[in-house]
């Protein structure tokens, strides 16, 4: 837990002051499955990637939609698209990923939709932190009117994907990690976390305000445990 007699703390984005703040995850949380896999499928559809490569991504949605993703399943998958996208000019890839983007939004669930529009009726600094990378995390988020997108970054070196990350991969401790670099130190003693998948724990433990959502065995247990609220949303 922070301390909260650290002088660092207060939050250091402008946006934030005076705000609460309310973290979602984006993929089995808002949206049911992944939205890498929407991603993949596009990048199929465009023959940026083998089509091939579909049925491996197809096989990732349907495992991820029964049970989720551990940590491991998730580097592989991500190491996976990055590994096809090595070489790929960058640019071109941003109008697809907005697509993309907006696609994903358009899945997101009914009674998640409401829960994030009630944090914004509150007025509170609403973003989405997700393994997924950085440019469609941001297009989801502007896409529900969010006030920011935090997933994981992509090397780019002269104006193209190297295949590999530049910073870590935003997943377990890697959110906490992603959420300090983009919005520097902050206390989290009054944040309110939503997540569906017990690799989340370290953000969920750090949120004075944990919610599980449609959760994992074990974050249904450890959310039991503590006390925490537990959303079953369809």
């Amino acid at each position: 837990m922070t301390n909260r007699t650290d002088p660092r703390l207060g939050p250091t984005h402008p946006s934030l002051a005076g705000r609460g703040l309310a973290i979602f995850d984006l993929d089995r949380t808002l949206v049911p499955g992944s939205s890498l896999v929407h991603l993949g499928r596009a990048l199929v559809r465009r023959r940026v990637v083998p089509p091939a490569a579909l049925v491996e991504f197809l096989g990732r949605e349907l495992l991820f939609r029964r049970r989720g993703l551990s940590g491991p399943g998730a580097e592989r998958l991500q190491d996976r698209l990055l590994g096809m996208a090595r070489g790929i000019e960058y640019a071109p890839l941003l109008p697809l990923v907005e697509q993309v983007g907006a696609e994903v939004v358009r899945q997101l669930r009914p009674a998640a939709l409401r829960l994030v529009r009630h944090h914004q009726q509150r007025g509170d600094y609403c973003l989405v932190l997700s393994a997924s990378p950085q440019e469609l995390v941001g297009a989801v988020a502007t896409g529900l009117g969010l006030d920011r997108g935090v997933g994981t970054r992509s090397e780019v070196v002269d104006g193209y994907l190297t295949g590999r990350l530049d910073g870590p991969l935003c997943h377990s401790d890697g959110k906490l990690a992603r959420l300090r670099d983009e919005l520097g130190v902050l206390d989290l003693t009054s944040a309110v976390a939503y997540s569906d998948a017990a690799t989340d724990l370290p953000l969920l433990r750090a949120c004075g305000h944990a919610v599980a959502v449609n959760p994992d065995r074990r974050l249904r247990a450890a959310a039991a445990a503590a006390g925490w609220p537990i959303l079953d949303l369809t």
